[in-house]
């Protein structure tokens, strides 16, 4: 069983095209004995985008396909799809309905909108559908979409525009892509102190724990009162929480600390209240790999020859395919 999931830089980077594409091709390409689910993180299925009053794309569901949504989705739709399951009960904030598309056909999709939700019904699909392709209709914010234990590839969509906030989103979300993983050392003293608690953890040179924090990284006082007594030793920081603009702040002189982040979404807020001047010292970490399967560029037209040098100056992975799926002849997809 494989998870991919979806994201974007914005609400309207091009996410539901890139998945209604990928979903596409799976099906084209797909064997009998390979089975594909659609489900999303919240809510999928607004009719107008917020930001320009356009009507936004749907996701048809695809006859012969699967998928998971809350059942007040589906009133209307009892005969274009065949109940297999009920996820519901004291596990699930929602009764969550596990069907097969009979005929294709248009619905809101909701699905688990946390980590153990998702965990406990990729182990029911395992048992239902074991050679399953998951799709997860997803979003950036939500850091937990970056276990290993929810996904095995990601497609990114990322919006291109000449408006400053925006383009520092997409700017945000693709620093972190090139961040190395964590040297196998600091990688083996986080797991074995880290928990489903865990927000931060600070171990020395020597790996002893210096300081186990259970709030959030930038409001807990406490990590910071350690931070500054480290007296030039070195030392590893690792978070589970967001590297906010002002926790970068406050770390960025810190030259003998290595900063590993539990996952490249925590890095999105650094530069959310306005452009980064100081120079960050710290060396930066991830904990989790990611793969990242592709990216799906959304250009502003109103950028005009703007365009080009905008995308000469994002820090774009190398290695990742990068299509514009508006206006790419040839889109090169990678599959997994």
């Amino acid at each position: 069983m494989k998870t991919l999931s979806f994201v974007g830089s914005d609400k309207n980077a091009g996410k539901t095209t890139a998945l209604n594409y990928v979903y596409g091709k799976l099906l084209d390409e797909s064997s009998s004995k390979e089975d594909i689910c659609l489900t999303s993180i919240g809510i999928n299925g607004e009719d107008i985008d917020f930001f320009d009053g356009r009507a936004k794309p749907k996701i048809t569901l695809r006859k012969g396909s699967y998928f998971i949504t809350a059942v007040e989705h589906l009133e209307g739709h009892a005969k274009a799809y065949e109940e297999v399951h009920l996820f519901s009960g004291g596990h699930f904030f929602k009764d969550y309905q596990f069907g097969k598309c009979c005929r294709d056909f248009e619905a809101v999709m909701e699905g688990p909108n946390n980590k153990d939700e998702i965990i406990k019904i990729k182990k029911g699909l395992q048992k239902l559908i074991p050679h399953c392709t998951l799709l997860l209709d997803g979003s950036a914010d939500r850091q937990f979409l970056a276990h290993p234990q929810v996904s095995d590839g990601f497609y990114f969509a990322l919006l291109i525009t000449s408006r400053k906030e925006q383009l520092e989103k997409a700017m945000d979300l693709l620093l972190p892509l090139s961040f190395p993983l964590c040297p196998k050392n600091e990688r083996t003293l986080i797991e074995k102190k880290k928990n489903k608690d865990t927000k931060s953890l600070l171990f020395n040179e020597e790996g002893k724990l210096l300081y186990h924090g259970k709030e959030i990284p930038f409001l807990d006082e406490d990590l910071k009162a350690v931070c500054t007594k480290m007296d030039g030793n070195q030392c590893t920081l690792y978070l589970n929480g967001a590297l906010s603009r002002s926790l970068f702040s406050f770390l960025a002189p810190m030259e003998n600390l290595d900063v590993v982040l539990d996952n490249l979404f925590l890095y999105q807020n650094v530069s959310s209240d306005g452009v980064i001047e100081e120079v960050f010292l710290p060396g930066l970490f991830l904990f989790y790999p990611l793969e990242l399967l592709n990216l799906f560029i959304n250009i502003d037209e109103s950028l005009g020859d703007d365009a080009g040098r905008i995308m000469n100056i994002l820090p774009l992975p190398a290695g990742v395919p990068v299509c514009n799926l508006f206006r790419d002849s040839e889109i090169k997809v990678r599959l997994p």
